[in-house]
Parts: structure tokens; C-alpha cells; sequence
């Protein structure tokens, strides 16, 4: 679920809700983890989908199985499709989302759900666009990005108490 919350507690509310076509999971399971990410994991007798996710980060980042079906059901909002990627703007709190899928794919929509075969590929992302200007441009200029899938997220320190510094290093 895709979602922008301001302020408040999260609730059940699900503007954009972003899987595969006939997964049928009730519960996810955490395949990784360091610092900032998480990778989410779902998986039935017929589909696999991972999601990463971190701190800070704009972008989701989606893999699946080979035989599944990309799918993003848009309860709020209005989509432009263009082409490879759908924007979504005006969701809850005004918040706006870019979904990439790889270059050459495309969306078939049926009511508000939204399917595709990513081209045989097996990895998307969802952009939460920031907010103000213009969401097409933005998704277009940020486009770029849809598909660096970050590693890893660490960060060690050493604390030299005599100095009272505190040396880190990001990897």
C-alpha cells in the first residue's frame, strides 16, 4: 500500500495498493535487512514478490518471480499512463506517485487496476513524488532513478573516548 500520512497515526485507508495479480498471502515475511532498508517478502504456492524500503527513501523497490504479474490497483487519484510508467496524481493528502516498470513495458488497465508482464522482466518501483510544480515533469526527470536498487545501507563508528570523536562510515 501506497499511501501519504502527513501527520496522525497510519490507518486502513489504501489509495494505491501496488502487487501481483492473484497473490494470496496473509501474512509478510522480512528476507533482509541493515540500517536503513528492509526487503518485505510475500510468497504463495504461485508467486513471489520482495519490496525494499528504507528510511528517508522515496522509492520502492519491487522484484518478483518470473511467471507473476505486476499489479497496482489505484482507489484514489487519477493515472496518466505514459507508457512504461503510470503517474498517479492527486491521492490521498495530495500526494502524487510515479510507477516505473522497465523500459518497454506496458500498463493494461481493467476498471482501476492496472497489470503488466514488465516486458519479462521481474522488477518495478513506485516513486512518492515530492510534493509541488508539476508531478508529469518530475516523474519524467526522476525516471532515472526508478531502477537503482540500493545494496546496502550500514553505518560503523568508532568512538575515541579520549577525543570525544566519533568517526562513521556510510557503506
Amino acid at each position: 500500500v501506497a499511501t501519504y500520512i502527513p501527520w496522525g497515526p497510519i490507518d486502513n485507508i489504501e489509495p494505491v495498493v501496488v502487487g501481483l495479480s492473484g497473490l494470496n498471502t496473509s501474512a509478510v515475511n522480512v528476507a533482509d535487512h541493515d540500517d536503513w532498508m528492509i526487503t518485505l517478502d510475500w510468497e504463495d504456492a504461485n508467486n513471489h514478490l520482495q519490496v525494499k524500503t528504507g528510511i528517508g527513501m522515496p522509492f520502492l523497490y519491487f522484484t518478483k518471480d518470473s511467471a507473476s504479474t505486476a499489479q497496482v490497483v489505484v482507489n484514489q487519484g487519477t493515472v496518466t499512463d505514459s507508457g512504461s510508467f503510470l503517474i498517479v496524481k492527486g491521492v490521498r493528502n495530495g500526494a502524487d506517485f510515479a510507477i516505473y516498470g522497465p523500459s518497454g513495458s506496458t500498463w493494461t488497465k481493467n476498471g482501476n487496476t492496472y497489470t503488466s508482464s514488465l516486458n519479462n522482466k521481474n522488477y518495478w518501483s513506485l516513486l512518492f513524488l515530492p510534493p509541488g510544480g508539476n508531478p508529469d515533469q518530475k516523474a519524467h526527470d526522476l525516471r532515472k532513478h526508478a531502477f537503482v536498487f540500493p545494496q546496502v545501507c550500514r553505518a560503523d563508528f568508532q568512538y575515541n573516548e579520549q577525543t570525544g570523536v566519533v568517526q562513521t562510515d556510510f557503506g
